[in-house]
């Protein structure tokens, strides 16, 4: 069995361990986990195969902003030229990138500028 790895916060205090499969499956074996875990629901759709650079994901979740907004910080584009290139103003983009997902046509010309598919905008 390999190591067992413990991951600290900023003071060094040990705060989680990963554990070999071999190890957690024994543990698991011999105790009641059951009432560790409750059922997430899932509903299964188009894009579940779809794939999204860590890069963007990070800046959404940091930025707060819906996918295709932290598409254009990971491009490093301003509103600007994106405005320009969809041939609206700064203040449209603006008001697109406060909705989850805009229109379609939107979202394909988007998904020309920043070089990725419509279905990684959303």
């Amino acid at each position: 069995m390999s190591a067992i790895q413990f991951m600290t916060d900023a003071e060094g205090n040990r705060i989680s361990a990963v554990i070999p499969i071999e190890l957690f499956n024994k543990l698991a074996a011999q105790s009641e986990l059951a009432e560790f875990f409750e059922p997430v629901p899932y509903e299964a759709d188009d894009n579940d195969d779809e794939t999204i650079p860590g890069a963007v994901v990070d800046i959404r979740h940091e930025n707060n902003v819906p996918l295709h907004a932290a598409w254009r910080l990971y491009r490093g584009y301003s509103q600007e030229y994106v405005a320009e290139a969809l041939g609206i103003s700064q203040a449209g983009v603006s008001n697109m990138e406060k909705r989850a997902k805009p229109q379609k046509a939107t979202l394909e010309k988007l998904a020309r500028i920043y070089d990725c598919r419509i279905t990684q905008l959303y």
